[in-house]
């Protein structure tokens, strides 16, 4: 069973006592831990019988406490989510073979992880009693075909080159996609089929994407994709000096990620600080890791330095940018 097939299915068995979703794909997780949300929930008050938590900072006492105890009013039921479960797994794995033997008649769990052994027993018991549904990124060639598919959603069509323009342009964060997708239905109006032209009208290059595919590949050294990147910008009308205040502001953003980090401050308050999108925060963090703090300080003034040339040097900005994208590899 897919995520689709599951969202059009959950509403019509509410008896299961445990969900598990796992894998790397945050939007299909979204969508599960909605429709799981709006079916066992659709009648109840959210504030009362919604209990989330994050499993690798909190105690696993705490979140089984919950799960046991009845909800304050007769009758009602809870729904336990705990996100980032994969360490609270590990350390309550025989804590929790033993609840599905017998779990909680007033509770439904559900866990969110990031991996899921089927092979253990505790897979075994879930998949008796519950669900376990992987959420795994789509292979790039995919990506247009699931396009198409989701249009249906928004109650659009879309042709397989309008699709294949707008994963070219946008890439692969499936939020994103989603979010353009609704854009495009509203602005189609009465039409039913979203066009290559719509897509060139309404969506055009995401920066956000785009520069945040630049600083990756500029983190991984990888002069040959970053060079690929930067003149899909340029081929796509984006101003030379613009693309390196974008550049400047994303290092910066992450510069200041890694003071925050190494100063003994969370990621949760990097990403409220930042005001980090929740799709970004766990590529942005990934990305985090491949830079030092001394790479982030010399980038950026390199950055800056170039900004300034930029606008005032009379020569070619373009050529300028590719020799940034080498120093910012080497």
């Amino acid at each position: 069973m897919d995520i689709y097939q599951f969202s059009a299915s959950v509403a019509k068995d509410k008896s299961l006592p445990i969900y598990v979703f796992y894998g790397d794909e945050e939007f299909f997780i979204h969508i599960a831990l909605t429709a799981v949300k709006n079916a066992l929930l659709k009648d109840a008050d959210r504030t009362l019988s919604l209990f989330e938590f994050e499993g690798d900072d909190t105690p696993g006492g705490v979140i089984f406490d919950e799960i046991r105890t009845m909800s304050f009013f007769a009758g009602k039921m809870k729904l336990v989510i705990v996100e980032k479960a994969d360490e609270f797994v590990e350390k309550n794995r025989e804590v929790l073979e033993k609840y599905l033997l017998k779990p909680a008649k007033h509770t439904k769990l559900v866990l969110v992880c990031t991996k899921w052994d089927k092979r253990t027993k505790l897979s075994t018991l879930t998949d008796k009693v519950g669900i376990s549904i992987e959420c795994k990124k789509l292979k790039d060639h995919l990506l247009s075909g699931w396009v198409i598919t989701h249009a249906k959603f928004h109650k659009k069509a879309i042709s397989t080159p309008a699709a294949q323009r707008l994963v070219d342009d946008v890439g692969n964060n499936l939020a994103i996609l989603d979010k353009h997708l609704e854009k495009l239905s509203i602005y189609l109006g009465e039409r039913t089929t979203i066009s290559e032209h719509d897509v060139d009208a309404l969506v055009g290059v995401d920066r956000n994407r785009t520069v945040f595919e630049l600083t990756e590949a500029v983190a991984q050294r990888n002069v040959s994709q970053a060079l690929k990147i930067l003149n899909q910008m340029l081929t796509h009308g984006e101003d030379s000096v613009k693309i390196i205040s974008l550049l400047a502001w994303q290092i910066k953003r992450l510069w200041r990620a890694k003071q925050i980090l190494n100063g003994g401050g969370s990621e949760s308050m990097a990403t409220a600080e930042l005001q980090i999108l929740p799709f970004f925060a766990k590529r942005f963090f990934e990305q985090l890791k491949r830079y030092t703090e001394t790479d982030l300080a010399r980038n950026h003034a390199l950055l800056l330095d170039s900004d300034v040339r930029s606008k005032t040097a009379s020569f070619n900005t373009a050529l300028m940018l590719e020799m940034l994208v080498y120093k910012l590899c080497s």
